[in-house]
């Protein structure tokens, strides 16, 4: 699982949007440095908002461990920014991608499904 949201979102410090409640990301998921906020992804994007260059967007997931010769399966709150990510993935000819639609929304509202908050035991041990 690929989470294509914001750092504070991805740590559980905000859910990202007002109308979900529950903070934190799906476990086991890798950071992909997408942006600043639920509402933008400047990190795939050129000042004028068209998609960065492949190479450019494939190092920032390269750095995160994010490599084609995986299925990724890539995730948001909503959805949209998931997409976003699958299709530059998919336009790369990354063979096994697919995103995960329902995001952190449908993921948070099951009672059923754990998550994770804070900083990774494999990222702060990087470090």
């Amino acid at each position: 699982m690929i989470c294509v949201r914001s750092y504070p979102e991805y740590l559980g410090e905000v859910s990202g949007y007002n109308y979900i409640e529950k903070k934190g990301r799906i476990p086991g998921a890798i950071f992909a440095d997408c942006g600043s906020d639920a509402y933008h992804m400047e990190n795939y994007r050129n000042l004028d908002h068209t998609t960065r260059e492949y190479n450019e967007t494939a190092e920032i997931w390269k750095s995160q461990g994010i490599t084609p010769d995986k299925h990724l399966a890539f995730y948001c709150g909503t959805g949209w920014r998931g997409s976003e990510a699958w299709f530059n993935a998919w336009l790369m000819g990354w063979p096994r991608v697919s995103v995960y639609d329902g995001g952190w929304f449908e993921w948070s509202n099951d009672p059923n499904n754990n998550f994770e908050t804070g900083v990774p035991e494999a990222y702060a041990n990087a470090k």
